[in-house]
């Protein structure tokens, strides 16, 4: 959408188009595909009230004034509604199936003349579960594992999260007794150690009755646009707390949950 009518001189004057900006993702340059039209910049008034909703295609021209800008790559899942900014909090998803991908609300100002640089950042990072056992358990058919986070929901306006405890969960059928057991949970980036995540998993029959269940020891960070990869044994009996595992966070690879928050 390109906006550059103007009625009579005094119209034309109380306008400037917005042209020098660029968009990055996690630091890197970011290009919408020719053709697609999702529109992923949002403008604000300075007082937070939603102004606008473009995309990066097309300049357009806005009244003079000061603005606040944001960018996501996943607009409808980001801003779902044109709420006021300082009133936009993104939830932590209850299943842990959605990335947060969004900028920092960036101000700018008529005549739009410097550099607008939006980076949109990831805000969540994937908690990878991943069992190494080579020996079933028939007794369950269904795994249901739930995460404890410290955070839950990011607000847009000042780049905070809500600290707030609560769980988000899924249970998945397994029909090999828990062999080759795998699954991803995106969560909100922890930051510090007082955010880490904790996992409680439920082992349940066919008609989801609770078999059984085993927590992992320890809690675990997470980082922003990376993988917690924690490799374990589900079926090692009478162990109500699993303690022999190895985890992977960003890369590095770390023996116990002690040593990693200890790093």
């Amino acid at each position: 959408m390109f906006i550059a009518a103007c009625n009579n001189d005094e119209e034309k004057y109380n306008t400037s188009v917005v042209r020098n900006f660029e968009i990055q993702i996690n630091d890197e340059p970011y290009v919408l595909n020719t053709g697609i039209s999702t529109k992923f910049i949002f403008i604000y008034k300075n007082d937070g009230d939603f102004f606008a909703n473009y995309s990066s295609h097309f300049r357009f021209a806005l009244e003079n004034g000061a603005y606040k800008f944001l960018a996501t790559d996943l607009p409808e899942q980001m801003v779902p509604s044109p709420v006021n900014l300082n009133d936009l909090i993104i939830p932590q998803a209850i299943h842990a199936d959605q990335k947060v991908n969004i900028s920092a609300a960036m101000p700018y100002k008529s005549p739009f003349e410097d550099l607008l640089t939006m980076n949109i950042l990831t805000r969540t990072g994937t908690l990878r579960l991943k069992a190494l056992d080579k020996t079933a358990d028939p007794a369950y058919t269904n795994i249901k594992t739930t995460v404890e986070v410290k955070r839950s929901g990011y607000k847009v306006a000042d780049e905070t999260f809500i600290q707030e405890d609560m769980e988000v969960s899924r249970t998945k059928k397994t029909t090999t007794g828990g062999i080759n057991y795998t699954d991803d949970f995106i969560v909100f980036q922890t930051d510090e150690a007082a955010n880490n995540v904790s996992i409680r998993i439920e082992f349940m029959n066919n008609d989801m009755e609770v078999v059984s269940t085993k927590e992992i020891s320890g809690s675990f960070p997470i980082v922003a646009n990376a993988v917690t990869q924690i490799n374990f044994n589900l079926n090692e009996a009478d162990t109500p707390v699993i303690e022999n595992y190895e985890v992977t966070v960003n890369g590095e690879v770390y023996t116990t949950a002690k040593k990693i928050n200890q790093k």
